[in-house]
């Protein structure tokens, strides 16, 4: 009976430690928080892995810059908040690694 119990407790503690590990996973997401209430907007991937290259093809983005392992692409004038978070779905769907980041640009930078 006690080799029986030690041994759905060992079941117990794998369980948990593939569970947090699954959720610490999880948790490295490459969708950003949020968008920036107000525009205009500018996405930026570090180190993206994936077939996320066409999701840049998008028309409510400029022409993506490189820099490195970094990848920068500003929206155009008139982009909404819809059009960014269009780019940021297809994002998460296709890096399979790196990071995103989205934020605001000065006007006169974009």
């Amino acid at each position: 009976m006690r080799a029986i119990r030690g041994r759905i407790g060992v079941v117990a503690a794998l369980v948990l430690a593939v569970a947090l590990a699954l959720s610490a996973l999880a948790g490295l997401s490459t969708r950003p928080a949020g968008i920036p209430g107000d525009g205009p907007w500018a996405v930026q991937l570090s180190e993206p892995e994936g077939d996320w290259a066409a999701c840049l093809d998008d028309p409510a983005l400029t022409s993506p810059t490189t820099w490195g392992s970094t990848v920068t692409a500003v929206f155009e004038d008139g982009a909404t908040e819809p059009d960014v978070q269009r780019v940021l779905d297809c994002l998460d769907d296709a890096m399979t690694g790196g990071t995103v980041q989205v934020g605001t640009v000065d006007p006169v930078d974009a």
